[in-house]
């Protein structure tokens, strides 16, 4: 289903080795959702009990929109030969995270999902570990709780998972206490044994020039979606957006926004209402930053029209993708006149994806309106702008960030930006580590990699300095 959080769970689950990719096989890391092999599955349903974002479902139960999520699976599996019988077991030695008598601290800043894999991880190598999680806000759960759209029931039912590893008699937790602000980096360095960074990327890219998020009808995404699951103040409550709108970044969390207009556009006036909503994506088709389910759930929408910019980079019908086959067939606009764009109350929302614009400013017009400024000179008019452009770590003293916003390391470590080499006993998780991609359940094999090199590292490092205690 399209709600797969690649958690994994269910592959280990499944005693016919029919769930692909696994993780370590080729396509894991880029694949968007697992796929079950219909033709080797023998319907036992040991996957539906473990998959934690109950994503799996019999196939006769599928409804009509839901079947594109089986066909998928058949592409996916048609070329390749039908596996019978369980896959070899191969004998593995994880390495333990110190002895029963270490007493090992750990400090995991954050307490997202990437915290959550790491400190199940962490208590899974060491029954006499001490985990502390510095949060910075009252409550667990970090981007899964604050920013996956009300959409995702399924995905953010998956806070549930947290309840385990957190109320472990080995874990507490620091709430109201940013690393960076309250307590710094170095501190914490010298008063535990091992530092783990999970703190996300939430910082928005900038976009064009310093003053570009003060203009009038400027709004960030995450502030949408945050205030929507937090119960705050909507900030495009604050005035009309309409009619014309303009996306910039075309992700998961701009494809939510969309959702999230066309919920309150319901209850806007007439005159305030939004009509044309245009989605711009920096990437060409083929590289597309949100996910085909994504995609489908608005396609599936009632009161939106999804439509393509004919000026925008073109997409290739012949191309093999499905979702590029999807998104060849959309009606077509041209929006490289700003006169196509509606100028009275039409019915269903339009919302115009246009691929291969690099935005580079967004500036005010001699009208009131907002100009977006792309770097090929197309200059599209829009009442207000939704910065959806990625996300990037967020600068704190002592952890090198690189130009992608993701902070240095390899493979978990984190590594010097003079020398390169890794920085001791700081490690690092998540989008924090990767970069803003993927979803809750990428967080699994990433946090294991991680605590894999911690626990290696603590392992050729006997004996450990006595931590001084800070806490």
């Amino acid at each position: 289903m399209g709600h797969c959080c690649k958690d994994a769970s269910c592959v280990k689950a499944c005693p016919q080795n029919c769930i692909h990719p696994a993780p370590g096989e080729p396509g894991f890391e880029t694949a968007e959702t697992l796929h079950i092999d219909a033709r080797s599955c023998i319907d036992c349903t040991a996957c539906v009990d473990a998959c934690p974002a109950s994503a799996i479902k019999p196939e006769g139960a599928l409804t009509i929109a839901e079947n594109r999520y089986a066909v998928r699976s058949r592409e996916f599996f048609a070329p390749k030969p039908v596996f019978l019988g369980p896959a070899p077991q191969r004998a593995s030695f994880e390495q333990p995270l110190g002895s029963p008598y270490d007493r090992l601290r750990i400090a995991v800043i954050g307490s997202g999902p990437a915290a959550l894999y790491t400190v199940r991880e962490l208590l899974r190598r060491s029954s006499s570990v001490r985990v502390t999680v510095f949060e910075q806000h009252g409550e667990i759960g970090g981007l899964l709780r604050r920013a996956v759209s009300r959409d995702h029931a399924e995905i953010r039912d998956m806070i549930r998972l947290f309840e385990v590893p957190f109320k472990d008699d080995r874990v507490e937790i620091v709430f109201n206490t940013e690393v960076g602000i309250d307590v710094s980096v170095a501190d914490l360095r010298t008063s535990f044994d091992a530092v783990v960074l999970a703190s996300g990327a939430l910082e928005p890219r900038k976009i064009g020039f310093a003053d570009t998020m003060r203009r009038v009808g400027v709004y960030e995404a995450k502030d949408i979606l945050f205030a929507e699951n937090c119960g705050l103040s909507d900030p495009l409550s604050h005035g009309p957006i309409g009619p014309k709108c303009v996306v910039v970044g075309a992700g998961n969390v701009a494809l939510d926004v969309v959702r999230h207009v066309s919920r309150i556009r319901a209850g806007a006036a007439r005159g305030e209402m939004v009509t044309d909503l245009v989605v711009l994506s920096r990437s060409a088709p083929e590289r597309t930053s949100f996910t085909p389910s994504a995609l489908y759930e608005l396609l599936d929408l009632e009161d939106i029209e999804v439509l393509l910019d004919g000026a925008g980079t073109a997409v290739n019908a012949r191309a093999t993708s499905p979702l590029l086959r999807d998104i060849s067939k959309l009606p077509t606009v041209d929006i490289s006149d700003d006169g196509n764009l509606s100028k009275v109350y039409r019915g269903k929302l339009r919302v115009i994806l246009s691929f291969g614009n690099d935005v580079t400013n967004i500036e005010g017009t001699s009208l009131g309106e907002l100009a977006v400024v792309t770097a090929s000179g197309r200059r599209l008019i829009a009442n207000s702008v939704i910065c959806a452009a990625g996300f990037t770590t967020k600068e704190i003293d002592g952890i090198p960030v690189s130009e992608n916003g993701a902070v240095l390391n390899r493979r978990g470590k984190v590594v010097s930006r003079e020398t390169g080499e890794p920085l001791e006993r700081l490690y690092v998780v998540g989008w924090a580590k990767r970069g803003a991609t993927g979803g809750v359940g990428d967080n699994r094999v990433c946090a294991t990699e991680t605590v894999a090199q911690l626990a290696a590292d603590l392992a050729a490092d006997r004996p450990h300095p006595t931590p001084t205690c800070l806490i």
